[in-house]
């Protein structure tokens, strides 16, 4: 301190425990002639406010760590004398020597002085290191010497207040000069005020970030010294360290691992093979050796608990890698979803009533049933009105958006690779009755498999049939509903309704008459291969009636009279079954008029009168079939022939099977399989194969039939494998075009006789049309959906068996479908395993003549 300032000072000896307190400074040791005896008003105040706010803060301990000043490291030093001479009175002496003169203080002995009572050095390694761009500029610029500009080293402080090094005051001491650098006061560069830089300072150099010449990394300037440097090694460095690796491995105890010794803490190294190839596409063997290594690895970072570490590094990952992890483990199922609940419940077919907090997460949970008026069939031959269970979903539009954004969530939204345009939503609305009970659904056609039952979601479903009179007491409420579907935009698309079904279905729901789709009423493919099948079972037939008159003598005279018959009878049956379907729509009529208008009106009485004369001829026609069928029945039927019985074999042998309902018809599936080349010449050679056998004077005309029927099926074919295409572009639309008028025009000139079914009408007048305009096959929007539905329905209804009350047992079994519907249900169903296929091969041994069975499985 100053002389003027004693006065506004504090002596340190007086405030030593506080010094300590505050600013962890110890002044026990002090030095007299350099370190200071007073403390200025400034540090008094700082002082007390640091004690007093850590006096409120009980908790909070001084982490500072005490700074001793550092004592003079030369007990003889002559400018410390010298001060001390002058503190007692005596006389100073000259800096230089002069003639006659003692001598006194030289340049070399204040520069001694300065180096002894200067603070260590940061660095001991030349050159300095470079400073980092990343330093705060505003501290640098404190920290930086007032002689060379530079960040200080070993820097001392300055009479006036101000800091340089110890090198640069020592080089102008040394050079004579004694004036201060920074206050030009003479004589200050040798003054008993020169003292090491305060522990602040020191500490803040510590703390200056340099950049290492060594491995270029940004460190603190005090831990410079004991960094890491990360500079690769050369090429010899890299043998010589492998070498002693390999040597310090090979005379380990496991011969994979060795322990070096550091001065601390031991470093192990650890032998471990480097991969040629990934795990995934390394042998088992490969994938063996590596799983020991790495167990071998975990014991060593894990003290000797690898299993722990396992599960450490199992519960770092995030939940996909959790699961993909489990399902390769074969554990599929560990947490359940509320969607995988639901799937359970499914398959299960638990009652709802067992199951109250399921029940409230269904889908659709607006459904409703009740007990409503339909139209029945009397015994007496007419029409009556009873009572049957009607279940229904009253928002059809929310349930369709409902399905739309459970698809959007999980992602199986698809446009069939632009079959469909890219923004439209194609939704299907169709009906079948089957298995007792009537169901309109609909299908969202922007899905991968749009047919499936998967996708068909039934909104109305009674226990009636689909007559006129049902359909609209059933569907008139959804009228509304429909014409608000055509053209609804959901979020950027817009829906486009397609009407899919039998013939029949669809002419009832367009309200045409005169029309009929009759069974199997299934799509034009298996409506067409119907016909041509029937054809070819009929010339079969026709061989087995002309072999049975010639090997019958109870036959008739002629097979000429027995054609004729023949004849008679289909033209017969052909007029009983339109008069039964113009009496069925009367019927359906007289009802529906008599719930509008009433009984008493004349116009039902007119209805009333009309089916009465209706019946008269319907029971004259019946008479007149039996007749004629009587004498018919004295042949063989067609089953029975051995042309038909070749033809079902050929059949059987294709994996073609006849359902045994609906007149032995065909299903879809089977039709595709029957319609290949080499399956259809199976079909059809059968046919003079087995007259070449039976009738031999017919094999030349057996021969000829066949070739038509094989030309027929063949052009039909080709016509299915267009139209069959998802996508049909103009190019195969003409295609389809040319094939379809081939095949008909062939049809009506190789068989005149025959009818053209509606299918066929179809086929040659609608479908070109179609594919021109949707450029979709007849697959996409077909009514698969709605035929397959009907079993799922039959396998729900036995599991409700207990259910007496009719209502309440129909909804529980939509319930359970809208439930097995639902894309996340679906989502969480777990795909089929595929069955190993077991094949048994007999061999014939030398050694033996019994046949060695080898019994082979492939997956």
């Amino acid at each position: 301190m100053k002389s003027g300032q004693k006065k506004s000072t504090y002596e340190c000896k007086g405030f030593a425990d506080d010094l300590l307190t505050a600013f962890a400074i110890n002044t026990s040791t002090d030095i007299a002639h350099m370190h200071p005896e007073r403390f200025c008003e400034c540090c008094h105040l700082s002082m007390r406010r640091i004690i007093c706010a850590r006096a409120e803060k009980v908790h909070h301990k001084c982490t500072l760590t005490p700074f001793e000043w550092e004592e003079h490291r030369n007990e003889g030093c002559k400018v410390c004398e010298h001060f001390r001479v002058i503190a007692k009175g005596g006389n100073s002496r000259k800096l230089t020597v002069g003639r006659g003169r003692q001598p006194g203080l030289t340049p070399n002995m204040v520069a001694a002085h300065l180096w002894n009572i200067a603070p260590p050095p940061v660095f001991s390694r030349e050159p300095y290191p470079p400073l980092s761009s990343q330093n705060n500029t505003t501290v640098l610029e404190e920290l930086k010497c007032v002689v060379c500009a530079n960040v200080l080293s070993q820097p001392l402080e300055l009479p006036c207040g101000k800091l340089a090094c110890t090198s640069c005051i020592v080089e102008r001491v040394t050079a004579s000069a004694t004036v201060c650098p920074c206050c030009l006061l003479d004589g200050g560069l040798v003054s008993t005020e020169i003292r090491p830089a305060s522990n602040l300072i020191q500490l803040l150099l510590k703390d200056v970030l340099v950049q290492c010449v060594v491995c270029h990394r940004d460190v603190k300037a005090g831990y410079y010294e004991d960094h890491e440097c990360t500079q690769s090694l050369t090429p010899g460095e890299e043998r010589e360290a492998a070498g002693l690796l390999k040597r310090a491995i090979s005379t380990s105890p496991d011969q994979a691992t060795v322990q070096l010794a550091t001065g601390g803490t031991p470093m192990i190294f650890m032998k471990l093979t480097k991969a040629r190839h990934p795990t995934t596409a390394a042998c088992s063997r490969t994938v063996k050796t590596r799983c020991s290594e790495m167990h071998t690895a975990r014991s060593v970072i894990s003290g000797g608990e690898p299993s722990a570490l396992l599960e450490s590094e199992v519960l770092t990952l995030n939940d996909e890698e959790k699961k993909s992890l489990l399902e390769k483990a074969g554990i599929t199922n560990v947490s359940i979803s509320p969607a995988e609940v639901l799937a359970i419940k499914t398959g299960l077919t638990i009652p709802w009533n067992r199951l109250r907090i399921l029940r409230r997460r269904i889908v659709g949970s607006n459904l409703k049933g009740e007990m409503a008026l339909f139209s029945f069939p009397s015994t007496s031959g007419g029409e009556e009105l009873r009572v049957a269970a009607l279940v229904y979903i009253p928002d059809v539009v929310l349930k369709v958006v409902d399905l739309l954004e459970e698809n959007q969530r999980t992602g199986r939204l698809t446009w069939h690779d632009g079959v469909i345009p890219a923004s439209e939503i194609w939704l299907k609305l169709g009906g079948d009755k089957g298995g007792g009970s009537f169901k309109m659904n609909f299908q969202i056609v922007n899905v991968a498999a749009p047919n499936s039952v998967h996708n068909t979601c039934v909104f109305c479903c009674f226990e009636a049939d689909d007559t006129v009179t049902n359909l609209r007491i059933a569907l008139d409420r959804y009228k509304d509903q429909v014409a608000h579907l055509q053209g609804m935009q959901w979020r950027q698309y817009t829906i486009k309704l397609f009407m899919c079904g039998d013939y029949e279905f669809i002419t009832r729901m367009y309200g045409l008459s005169g029309a009929s789709g009759l069974p199997p009423g299934l799509h034009i493919t298996l409506g067409i291969f119907t016909k041509l099948y029937g054809l070819l079972e009929d010339e079969c037939h026709a061989l087995d009636l002309e072999l049975a008159l010639l090997s019958s003598e109870e036959a008739h005279s002629s097979f000429d009279t027995y054609s004729q018959e023949l004849q008679m009878l289909r033209s017969l049956q052909s007029d009983l079954k339109q008069a039964e379907e113009a009496y069925a729509v009367l019927q359906q009529m007289t009802t529906y008029v008599s719930l509008v208008i009433g009984e008493n009106d004349p116009v039902t009485a007119d209805f009333f009168v009309q089916c009465e004369e209706k019946k008269k001829y319907l029971g004259k026609l019946e008479a007149e079939v039996a007749k004629s069928k009587a004498i018919v029945e004295k042949g063989f039927s067609k089953k029975e022939g051995p042309f038909v019985k070749a033809l079902d074999d050929a059949l059987q042998s294709i994996g073609v099977h006849r359902q045994q309902y609906f007149g032995g018809a065909f299903v879809g599936n089977h039709v595709h399989q029957a319609l290949k080349e080499c399956n259809i010449q199976k079909l059809c050679r059968s046919l003079c194969e087995t007259a070449k056998n039976k009738l031999p004077h017919r094999s030349t005309q057996a021969e000829h039939r066949t070739e038509i029927l094989v030309k027929a099926f063949s052009m039909f074919a080709r016509c299915h494998n267009i139209y069959d295409h998802n996508f049909i572009d103009e190019t195969q639309a003409h295609a389809l075009e040319e094939a379809v008028g081939e095949f008909m025009t062939f049809f009506r000139e190789s068989f005149p006789q025959a009818t053209v079914p509606i299918k066929m009408h179809l086929l040659e007048d609608h479908a070109v049309p179609w594919a021109k305009s949707f450029h979709v096959g007849f697959g996409l929007l077909g009514e698969q959906g709605a035929e397959s539905i009907h079993a799922k329905f039959t396998r729900l209804s036995l599991s409700y068996t207990a259910i007496t009350d009719k209502v309440q047992h129909l909804l529980c079994i939509v319930k359970e479908h809208l439930i097995s519907i639902s894309p996340q249900v679906v989502a969480a169903i777990p795909p089929p395993k595929k069955k190993n296929k077991i094949i048994i091969l007999s061999v014939l041994t030398s050694s033996t003549s019994k046949p060695l069975h080898v019994r082979l499985q492939s997956s």
